[in-house]
């Protein structure tokens, strides 16, 4: 190669390479381009995820204050059986804290009736009513639903169930249904009391009077029998015209306190007699009610509760508000440590005529029935803290007290 073509080969490689630098410099602004693109996209992308986060967020709250807004009890369950969710509403009814979510449902929720039912048998028979024993005592009654909860995609994620405290409904209904039965035995009774009491006075009468006449001879015994027998039966008569009559309270402002006092002192003989063990925690509260009515009918349930007991029983009579109500009561429980009721008995104890006494007319618990009922009040059994049967009476608050 001669040196004349040096400098075309240089001028030609020169072209060649502010070519290809061109070339480059293309290439590097239109990457610049689709870069300045990508970037533009992707902070597009940002504040879009960004909205729908926020929107994410806001639904998810709104949802959440939903939830804790709705009268009725929520629980979620996850597929193993774990309390996912327990709203507000659903701590307030069962008394269940916060801390039960992520235990299993069947430890949390342990059904007293239907005994044993888990979520599987609830779900099979919707809108039931199940009872379930409060952490801190006492009983509520829930209409409860059990419903799958499934995915987008349908797949099953666990339960929710859903419940109302119808504990309040249910005393109403049986209340009512007492009051119906209560309504035509008391008419039949009166029919049957009023036919047998006077030829009753009468024989009662004649039977006195061959007692004293047969005063000092063998027959003496035989006839006072007659006579106990008389009198035992005019007694029976006198509790028919008592529960057949219509119970007409005259209420004032009253101490339930004072009125439970009252009764202990009547049932003190028979306590000692029986060498029971009465305990008593008495709050006093303000009642209206008619204080004769209140403490017969508190009496015959005391001496329930005496008679149910075995020999160094014991006894516990408290009483205190329950402004929580609606409407607000003052109310009594007597419990005992006695067998109890059974679950089959509790709905007819308070029937007229319907005892599990051997020599037992009936009467007790209806009396007490009609009494309570004629306040405005209501009355319910159920299972005691000492293991025996738990009476509880309710009456209505004093004005100034509910207020």
């Amino acid at each position: 190669m001669s040196r004349a073509d040096v400098p075309g080969e240089l001028r030609t490689a020169m072209a060649r390479f502010q070519e290809a630098t061109a070339r480059l410099q293309a290439s590097y602004e239109r990457l610049q381009a689709e870069v300045r693109e990508l970037r533009r996209r992707l902070e597009a992308k940002d504040r879009e995820l960004g909205h729908s986060r926020a929107e994410r967020e806001r639904l998810a709250g709104y949802l959440a204050h939903l939830l804790e807004s709705v009268p009725s009890g929520v629980v979620a369950v996850d597929p193993e059986g774990r309390i996912t969710t327990l709203n507000r509403a659903a701590q307030e009814i069962t008394g269940l804290g916060p801390e039960n979510v992520g235990r299993p449902f069947a430890e949390v929720f342990s059904f007293q009736d239907p005994p044993g039912a888990d979520l599987e048998s609830l779900e099979r028979n919707p809108r039931q009513v199940v009872a379930l024993r409060k952490p801190g005592g006492g009983r509520v009654l829930l209409g409860l639903r059990v419903s799958p909860l499934r995915g987008a995609g349908g797949e099953a994620q666990g339960r929710v169930v859903v419940f109302q405290d119808v504990t309040r409904l249910k005393r109403l209904e049986e209340q009512e249904a007492r009051n119906r039965r209560l309504v035509a035995m008391g008419q039949m009774a009166a029919g049957i009391a009023h036919e047998i009491r006077n030829p009753l006075g009468s024989l009662e009468l004649f039977a006195s009077h061959l007692a004293e006449e047969l005063q000092g001879s063998p027959h003496q015994e035989l006839a006072e029998h007659v006579l106990k027998g008389l009198r035992n039966l005019s007694r029976i008569t006198g509790n028919l015209l008592l529960f057949a009559r219509q119970v007409e309270p005259r209420p004032q402002p009253v101490d339930l306190r004072d009125v439970v006092a009252e009764a202990l002192v009547y049932v003190r003989a028979a306590v000692a007699a029986k060498g029971v063990r009465v305990e008593e925690d008495l709050g006093s509260v303000r009642v209206l009610a008619d204080p004769d009515l209140a403490r017969q009918a508190l009496l015959n349930v005391l001496m329930n509760a005496v008679q149910a007991v075995d020999e160094g029983g014991r006894i516990r009579v408290a009483c205190g508000a329950e402004p929580d109500e609606d409407p607000p009561v003052g109310r009594v429980a007597v419990s005992d440590d006695g067998p109890g009721v059974p679950p089959e008995d509790r709905e007819r104890i308070f029937d007229p005529f319907y005892t599990t006494k051997a020599r037992g007319v009936g009467l007790g618990l209806a009396i007490v029935q009609r009494i309570v009922s004629a306040h405005g009040g209501w009355v319910s059994v159920d299972v005691s803290e000492l293991g025996g049967a738990r009476f509880v009476l309710a009456f209505p608050l004093d004005g100034a007290e509910g207020g």
